[in-house]
């Protein structure tokens, strides 16, 4: 097992291949994997800059490398994007992907950047109150929390609300379009409309983030 909880600290006058060598020292581990490591994280060509003059993405990159030294089955990664510019947050998480990808490490990790967990994790368990109230595959997830909205533009906006308010439908007002509530079966949407010559340009589903379906779990758990 390896871990990064949060920023790593590190000897700030010495490069980042000195640091990862005095730490494979300590644990046993053989300096060529010391380079593996430099260069599943992509740090090989900035291994013997000093750790000071790296960016922020490049000291997390580094701490990540630390937590594969013995070539755990298990890398548990605690707010790896904190504190990070937009840069950064690529970069890690592009080496997450990568890592999670590579079939030889589970990558668990804890984070309340749910866009970024969203965005990088197959799996998903959503904790509140020190218990979890959802677990499951991220898109399974997502979908316990869909609206069943879904937003509609016309090419004429104002008869396409008469249309479907007269045949049942609560539509609410978007910058650019409806937003048509509780749609079970969007056909009998578009067949209400073309019954009355009108027509659809956009009718995509109003899908929910993580972040959205985050803060209704964790609501109406307290």
């Amino acid at each position: 097992m390896g871990a990064l909880v949060e920023s790593p600290l590190f000897f700030p006058n010495v490069s980042g291949r000195i640091n990862l060598r005095l730490l494979a020292g300590v644990a046993g581990v053989p300096r060529t994997r010391v380079e593996e490591c430099l260069d599943i994280v992509g740090l090989r060509d900035r291994g013997d800059d000093r750790f000071k003059g790296y960016s922020l993405g490049m000291k997390q990159r580094l701490g990540i490398a630390v937590g594969l030294l013995k070539s755990p089955a298990l890398l548990v990664l605690d707010e790896p994007s904190n504190g990070l510019d937009p840069a950064g947050i690529r970069e890690v998480r592009e080496l997450i992907r990568r890592l999670g990808q590579d079939g030889r490490t589970t990558v668990l990790l804890s984070s309340d950047l749910l866009s970024e967990v969203q965005q990088v994790c197959d799996d998903v368990t959503i904790i509140a109150r020190g218990r979890p109230v959802a677990t499951g595959a991220v898109s399974a997830v997502l979908a316990t929390g869909s609206t069943g909205d879904v937003r509609l533009r016309a090419p004429d906006p104002q008869a396409a609300y008469d249309v479907l308010t007269t045949a049942g439908f609560t539509l609410t007002a978007l910058p650019d379009a409806w937003r048509v509530h509780g749609v079970a079966d969007p056909s009998a949407l578009t067949q209400a409309l073309a019954a009355q010559g009108q027509y659809l340009s956009e009718l995509p589903p109003i899908a929910r983030d993580l972040e959205s379906v985050f803060l209704d779990l964790t609501a109406q758990d307290q």
